[in-house]
């Protein structure tokens, strides 16, 4: 009798030290649906930790900005162009470079898969409502202002 409750106990244990473990990966999604809840842009969910607000511009035409939560960090996000629209050239590097010191927080390049992007990167601990809805239209701009300055080697 004695080892089935020192065997129950050692499985409770182990199962309430794994809860919190599984609430935190889901509570950095939570914190982020939360704060967009409050920012009161429409947005759509397109899972637990990965959500797009839409925006109409005269030079992008229909663009999304993706709001995504990871490890500690949310990424907001707009590709400008994909990469079989990209015309890599000299001046589109050069234009890129200068772009990318331009901008005080956001980020301008190629990602792994060849597409060009506007992103902010920041950590959880330091985003709240107002941060947010500002990373978001802040990457909306960049994108916007990045697209003007590279039209003439990208294709929507």
């Amino acid at each position: 009798m004695r080892t089935v409750a020192a065997f129950l106990a050692l499985v409770v244990a182990c199962w309430a030290s794994l809860g919190p473990l599984h609430a935190q990966t889901n509570s950095d999604g939570d914190k982020v649906k939360r704060l967009l809840d409050t920012t009161g842009l429409k947005y759509n969910t397109h899972n637990a930790t990965t959500w797009s607000v839409d925006f109409d511009s005269d030079k992008l035409g229909k663009t999304k900005v993706v709001v995504s939560v990871g490890k500690d960090i949310v990424v907001t996000f707009v590709i400008v162009a994909k990469k079989t629209g990209i015309q890599k050239t000299p001046q589109l590097v050069d234009t890129l470079l200068t772009a990318n010191h331009e901008y005080d927080y956001t980020k301008v390049g190629l990602d792994s898969d060849g597409d060009l992007f506007v992103r902010i990167d920041t950590p959880l601990r330091l985003v709240d409502a107002a941060q947010l809805k500002d990373n978001i239209n802040q990457t909306f701009r960049a994108s916007e202002e990045l697209f003007g300055k590279v039209a003439p080697f990208v294709k929507r």
